[in-house]
């Protein structure tokens, strides 16, 4: 704006709330509201709703909706100079030094959350260039190449995070994982257990741990360690199939199978995507939160101007939203042939 001034002061802060608002609201005493009438079909309801009901059978100790607490996790300020209209911009270039090394180590691990394996690398080499100290970065770049399967382009770096911290757990983890994949089982042990001992309850390094046994043909050894990993979670997948290996291995069908049942318990419904595919179709904003990693942009446009299929998948049969009727797809719906 205009008057501005020569100083412009931006703060930044990051609130966490345990709950959303609105479904709080709703929970507790959402009613609809009585002037209205809702439009309500399979999978949709235009309905309004007011948070005036009865609290008073409500489970807890208050019978009213609760004020949930908005707690501030962190807060920013900055300070930045205003030029005149016809300033000439002063050169600037990025700022690349061990004072901001986290800054740039987090954006990384973004991009490798994101899935751009190449860049994160790219990133994590930035980071080492600040701070050749900072074992953290040395690992990071691992991480990158370990996801790219690049195994052997990994064990280099982790060695080198080896010598400036001995006792970082991270890198015992990811250079045991190298080494399992090279097929060095006894040196990825010896990293793994280093691991372990530094975090015993980490199922993520007992699964690693026991696998290597397994490979070894350890199958003693690599029971103990899925076990351990079922004391932390009973439904951790990984165990309960490595477990039905051993067992196969070890020749005790009773326990195979036994593990291969809980296996196929707890495991995800692979159909769910073919299920859930024709939804999610007319729903962006639905599809986009289901992302692991996702952007919030400008509110996506859903068309609702054509009706709307839905399947039920006992039986065909028409249903009526405020569009008008919606044929059943069920025959040409894929995944749903049975």
């Amino acid at each position: 704006p205009e008057d501005a001034g020569d100083r412009i002061h931006l703060t930044a802060r990051v609130n966490y709330r345990k709950f959303a608002w609105w479904n709080t609201q709703w929970a507790f005493a959402g009613v609809r509201d009585p002037s209205r009438k809702p439009d309500v079909g399979r999978g949709y309801d235009d309905g309004k709703w007011l948070f005036t009901g009865d609290t008073s059978r409500v489970s807890g100790q208050i019978k009213a909706i609760p004020d949930i607490p908005t707690t501030v996790m962190a807060v920013a300020r900055a300070s930045l100079t205003v030029l005149p209209k016809d300033a000439t911009l002063p050169a600037a270039k990025p700022l690349m030094d061990r004072s901001v090394r986290e800054r740039w180590n987090d954006y990384g691990i973004g991009l490798l959350l994101q899935g751009d394996i190449k860049n994160a690398e790219a990133t994590f080499l930035k980071v080492t260039g600040m701070d050749p100290g900072y074992a953290d970065g040395w690992v990071n770049v691992a991480r990158a190449r370990i996801q790219e399967g690049n195994m052997a382009a990994s064990e280099p770096v982790l060695r080198k995070a080896l010598e400036i911290d001995p006792k970082l757990a991270k890198t015992h983890f990811f250079l045991g994982t190298a080494l399992k994949a090279l097929g060095q089982y006894d040196e990825a042990l010896a990293h793994l257990r280093t691991a372990s001992e530094l975090y015993p309850r980490d199922r993520v390094v007992l699964n690693q741990l026991g696998r290597v046994l397994f490979l070894q043909r350890k199958f003693p050894e690599a029971v103990d360690a899925f076990k351990r990993v079922l004391a932390i979670d009973p439904e951790d997948l990984q165990a309960h199939y490595n477990l039905m290996l051993c067992a196969q291995g070890q020749g005790d069908a009773v326990s195979a199978a036994r593990e291969r049942a809980l296996y196929t318990r707890f495991k995800a419904d692979e159909s769910s995507q073919a299920i859930t595919g024709p939804y999610r179709q007319l729903h962006p904003e639905d599809n986009n939160e289901r992302q692991q990693i996702h952007e919030h942009g400008p509110r996506m446009a859903t068309d609702r101007s054509q009706p709307r299929t839905y399947t039920d998948r006992s039986q065909p049969r028409t249903y009526t939203d405020k569009h008008g009727p919606a044929k059943d797809r069920l025959s040409s719906t894929p995944g749903s042939q049975r």
